[in-house]
């Protein structure tokens, strides 16, 4: 809560508490850059898209590539071939293995990150900018909670 504007509530969900769930990996790395391509280019839509952005990339050897994904309901024969022909259309996996367990590093996880971080930088401008201050200390004007929206990044997922 800001002390300039009693009325200002802050998301408890905030950048700091999403990214202690996030543990960085040079295969994440490799993983996040390989799924926003791919989702991109449209090359992975629907169930293919949500596995891939739900999985995390554990290993690779060579051309085999092995995923975690948390819900067994994302881990289907028709979507893991599609994911694997997408992935061998970009020079990446020929084949893919995808397990069910806890997954630490994700496209979804690593996005939401920076969802979050771009909703508290927002929120910052705002409570900082010299005019909205002036309305809040002369005219007790107040911040509607949620009412602040970042920017969107043509780029993001």
């Amino acid at each position: 809560m800001s002390a300039a504007c009693g009325a200002w509530v802050r998301n408890p969900t905030s950048a700091r508490s999403i990214a202690s769930d996030v543990v960085a990996t040079e295969e994440g790395d490799i993983w996040h850059a390989a799924v926003q391509q791919l989702a991109a280019d449209g090359t992975i839509t629907a169930l293919v898209r949500e596995l891939a952005l739900q999985s995390q990339l554990v290993a690779r050897d060579g051309s085999h590539w092995m995923l975690r994904v948390e819900r067994e309901s994302l881990n289907q024969p028709v979507a893991r071939e599609r994911l694997r022909v997408a992935l061998e259309s970009v020079g990446h996996a020929s084949q893919i293995t995808v397990e069910v367990g806890v997954v630490s590093d994700s496209p979804a996880r690593r996005n939401a990150v920076a969802a979050a971080e771009r909703q508290q930088a927002a929120e910052e401008i705002v409570r900082n900018d010299p005019f909205v201050q002036s309305m809040v200390r002369d005219f007790g004007a107040r911040i509607v909670p949620g009412s602040i929206q970042p920017v969107q990044n043509a780029s993001s997922i």
